[in-house]
């Protein structure tokens, strides 16, 4: 792919294409690596049911089709109003998803009120197979809550979703939770690369080396029958591109590569990785359980507060979403001919060097360039 063909303006100027709402703090989980930094009581300051329902008809003013709403936390669940947001946001004409936690309150008479409330699409969390995940929830039954809780949303016909961290404790084990998905035909991987904040530690982190040759395996894993969708991890699309011209895979990745298709035997299908997507302020914006907006979960710098302004004008006009939409970032990334399809982690970007237009540390491409 040229130079010429990359560079193109963002597809989400006007708008974003997801819209996280943080709708809590409160979970009833300790995840050891969590971005929320949740805990088992709300915060003081929580968006209440009125301004709840306001942030939901900000969503609808960005026009047809509206962004897709992603309910999360904490856990949105411990909300006692959520009923009441995901109906309204159903009557306004919006696209609804969840991220509960795999507590007891997610049960299949729960995950029924979230069906009848318009919600199509769910994600679950899971990181390692049995005691491994749970260890990493820090609550012992999650693995198996995770599971069965996937099993009923896709009875009731929704999309389900796993989402996986990567991170040391984890990396060995990502050949078993995908072939685990196909065991169970849960038919999208969204697979996070972890970002040193809220609880994550350093420590857990990989090296730029090892997070390539994940990315490489992951655009492997997409000839199986999942979708497989990375998160602070844009450089994966600069992994397909090399891998269909033909470039080696690290020895890590072919070691990964080898152990999913013993498990789940030979890809029937070509790499499936799309060659443009989001970034934190490109098509993703989040807002906090107090309103405040920010670029990404794991970005957190304050742009505004839709207590007091309108989503859409912020993020349409704020100049670090202008910015990260032009690609007017710094160092190696700032050079990269492949920033318009990646454009690296802006999260990382920021909890490494404190500016979120700074090169992504965890692609050996953006310190060589």
């Amino acid at each position: 792919m040229s130079q010429a063909a990359m560079e193109t303006a963002s597809p989400f100027t006007a708008k974003p294409m997801l819209v996280f709402w943080e709708t809590t703090k409160a979970c009833l989980l300790a995840c050891r690596h969590c971005r929320a930094t949740a805990q088992r009581d709300p915060l003081p300051g929580e968006l209440d049911t009125q301004e709840g329902s306001e942030l939901l008809r900000q969503i609808r003013a960005f026009g047809d089709p509206p962004p897709v709403v992603v309910f999360t936390g904490g856990d949105l669940l411990m909300r006692p109003d959520i009923d009441h947001l995901l109906r309204l946001a159903q009557d306004l004409g919006l696209h609804t998803a969840a991220a509960p936690a795999a507590t007891p309150l997610l049960d299949k008479a729960a995950l029924r009120r979230l069906w009848d409330a318009g919600v199509r699409s769910v994600s679950l969390s899971l990181d390692a197979p049995g005691a491994a995940h749970d260890a990493i929830r820090g609550v012992s039954g999650t693995y198996e809550r995770t599971l069965q809780a996937a099993r009923e949303a896709l009875s009731l016909g929704m999309q389900v979703q796993i989402n996986t961290v990567v991170m040391r404790s984890t990396l060995a084990t990502l050949p078993d939770v995908a072939a685990l998905l196909l065991k169970e035909r849960i038919p999208v991987w969204e697979v996070f690369y972890l970002v040193v904040t809220g609880r994550a530690l350093a420590n857990d982190a990989l090296s730029p080396e090892e997070q390539y040759a994940v990315a490489q395996f992951l655009v492997q894993a997409s000839r199986y029958d999942l979708l497989v969708r990375t998160v602070e991890a844009p450089f994966i699309r600069r992994a397909m591109l090399e891998q269909t011209a033909g470039a080696d895979s690290l020895p890590l990745a072919r070691e990964l590569v080898d152990n999913l298709a013993a498990l789940a035997g030979a890809p029937p299908h070509a790499p499936r990785i799309g060659h443009r997507g989001t970034l934190d302020g490109d098509g993703i914006v989040f807002v906090g359980f107090d309103g405040t907006v920010s670029p990404g979960g794991f970005l957190p710098v304050p742009l505004g507060n839709v207590r007091s302004e309108s989503l859409l004008d912020l993020y349409r006009n704020q100049e670090l979403l202008r910015q990260i939409r032009a690609r007017d970032f710094s160092g190696g990334c700032g050079a990269c001919e492949y920033r318009w399809i990646c454009g690296g982690s802006r999260a990382r970007a920021y909890a490494s060097a404190g500016d979120p237009l700074a090169s992504d540390p965890a692609c050996p491409y953006a310190i060589a360039d």
